[in-house]
Order: structure tokens, then C-alpha cells, then sequence
């Protein structure tokens, strides 16, 4: 008992030390930016013509836009509309953002109840920033048996190169917390996300690299490559594009355009449930980026630092 305990704590400690750094919840959607240098009303105008025909996808990101007021005028009432409409389709995007909207209360009302329905539902649908962030409840529980639930889906979201996710598992490999220890594998993971410009992985990477050195395990080929990669941050140079979101946007809606379910010749009334994988839309996991707000989290998947 008194082992678990302090095991226990050692883990807490540890999720207290990431969460300074990396955020369990969704940010707060209503101040998100959605349009940066430029009108995107009209990229908009086009989503919420395809969320009225059926498409889960483009209902979340409409409601995320009416939420949040960027792009079009605020309007909670067709926030709560679109997200909900989204979630009875079955979009794991819409799920994880109606989820995050019942933890505070804002755009529909205040629940924890149906915050972790919501939650639970979007993990069920693999859907990577849900599966974040109940692994990362589970993991703040004192038995071990609901530790290892909750590193299981962290590691199925850092399969997926969720940010936080593969940040998280780094830094249970680096310290051996749940996990054998494994300073090259960790060293690995941070160089990773030291090339999308991750300041704290860079620092990470540093601290294996003088960890392998002083056990004097720094010749092998692992570590060869893992100093190559420290050498390497110093020229990496992160320019964030202007315009990702209207591209995200104007992609989202080419991919749903494809699908062909939602053009002039389709019924909507017919489509029960259309999300991610349906569509091929911008919600699946590419690459981990850099500074990423919560829209742009929802729209690809990840979460930055």
C-alpha cells in the first residue's frame, strides 16, 4: 500500500510537471481564431451549406466558428445547433468539442455528466484528442490497473502524432514512469518533436543527450543519431503560414466536395452519420505542428505546445 502510494505520487507529480507545458482540456473555443489575414465568410458559408445537407465534419467546424464569432458574426444559439447537430451524427470532432462545451458550461449547459459521455463517446470512435484526454484522467487515479488504461490511449493518440500525447509518452520513457525506461526510444520521440519547433522537447533532447553521455552509452547508433538531431535544432527555422486555416478550411471543403454525398443530388435527411474517415477530412492526424490553438487542434487532430 505504502509503495502504490508513493508511486501514486511520483505519477501525479510527474502529470503536474506536463501539465505546465501541455494542455489536458480543450482550449476555450470561444476565443479561437479561425480566419487570420483574410475573409474566410465565404469558405464558411460553404461548410455551413454542407452541414445542413449532412456532413458531420463541416457541422463542428460551423459551430466552432458561430462559438467563437471569427469569420461570422457570434451566435451561440447556431453554435449549439451545428455542435449538436455534429454529435448526433456521430462526428467524433463535434463529440469532443460538445464535451469540452458541457466542462464549462459555455455555448450549452454546464454537465460533467454529459461532459464525459461526450468524452467517452469520441474515444470510442478513435477520435486521438479525446483519446488524450481521458487517458490523461485515467492516469491521475491511484491504482495501477487504471494507470495502464490510461497509457494505453495516450499511446494510441501518440500513434496517431498527437503532440501532447507523444510528448507524454517521451517523458514516461525518459523517467521509466509506467513504462520500462528507455532513454534512446524517449530521446527519439523529443527529436521528433524538436523539428516541429517544440521548446520544452528540444530541452528534453538535450538532457538525454548528457544522460547517455555520462552513463557513457553515447557511441551507439541510437545516440549517434539522437546528437545529430540536437545539432540540427539549432538551424531548424518554424514560419507559421498566414493562411493555414483557410487552407484547412478550403481543404476540408474540396475533401467533402469529393465524397460526393453532400452535392446538389444527394439528401441530406438520408446521411445519419458522416465524420473523419467519410470524408477524408482535415480532423485525421497528419504530423505534429507547432503553437497550435484549439480550433486548428480540432482541425488536424493535435494539440501544440
Amino acid at each position: 500500500m505504502f509503495f502504490s502510494l508513493n508511486k501514486s505520487l511520483v505519477i501525479l507529480g510527474l502529470l503536474a510537471a506536463i501539465g505546465t507545458i501541455l494542455p489536458v482540456h480543450a482550449d476555450a473555443t470561444q476565443n479561437v481564431t479561425i480566419c487570420q489575414q483574410g475573409d474566410c465568410g465565404r469558405d464558411l458559408a460553404e461548410l455551413e451549406r454542407f452541414a445542413r445537407k449532412g456532413s458531420g465534419d463541416a457541422a463542428a467546424v460551423v459551430a466552432m466558428a458561430y462559438a467563437s464569432g471569427d469569420g461570422v458574426e457570434q451566435d451561440l444559439e447556431k453554435a449549439k445547433e451545428f455542435i449538436e447537430q455534429g454529435a448526433r451524427r456521430r462526428n467524433a470532432m463535434a463529440m469532443f468539442v460538445l464535451s469540452d462545451w458541457h466542462s464549462r458550461g459555455f455555448v450549452v449547459e454546464q454537465s460533467d455528466e454529459k461532459a464525459q459521455q461526450w468524452l467517452q463517446r469520441a474515444v470510442d470512435l478513435g477520435y486521438a484528442p479525446a483519446q488524450y484526454q481521458r487517458g490523461m484522467q485515467l492516469l491521475a487515479a491511484a491504482d495501477l490497473e487504471t494507470q495502464q488504461e490510461g497509457v494505453q490511449l495516450v499511446q494510441a493518440a501518440a500513434d496517431t502524432n498527437l503532440v501532447s500525447a507523444i510528448y507524454v509518452i517521451a517523458r514516461f520513457k525518459q523517467t521509466g514512469t509506467l513504462m520500462e525506461q528507455d532513454l534512446t526510444a524517449a530521446g527519439a520521440l523529443y527529436a521528433k518533436l524538436a523539428r516541429t519547433g517544440h521548446a520544452d522537447a528540444q530541452k528534453q533532447l538535450r538532457r538525454i543527450n548528457q544522460q547517455l553521455a555520462q552513463a557513457g552509452m553515447n557511441n551507439t547508433e541510437e545516440a549517434k543519431r539522437l546528437q545529430a538531431a540536437e545539432a540540427g535544432m539549432e538551424r531548424i527555422t518554424v514560419t507559421a503560414d498566414a493562411n493555414h486555416f483557410r487552407s484547412q478550411l478550403g481543404r476540408l471543403i474540396d475533401q467533402i466536395d469529393a465524397s460526393g454525398s453532400f452535392d446538389n443530388r444527394s439528401v441530406g435527411s438520408r446521411i445519419q452519420g458522416v465524420g473523419c474517415a467519410d470524408t477524408g477530412s482535415v480532423c485525421a492526424v497528419n504530423k505534429p505542428e507547432k503553437g497550435q490553438g484549439s480550433l486548428r487542434d480540432v482541425l488536424s487532430g493535435g494539440q501544440g505546445n
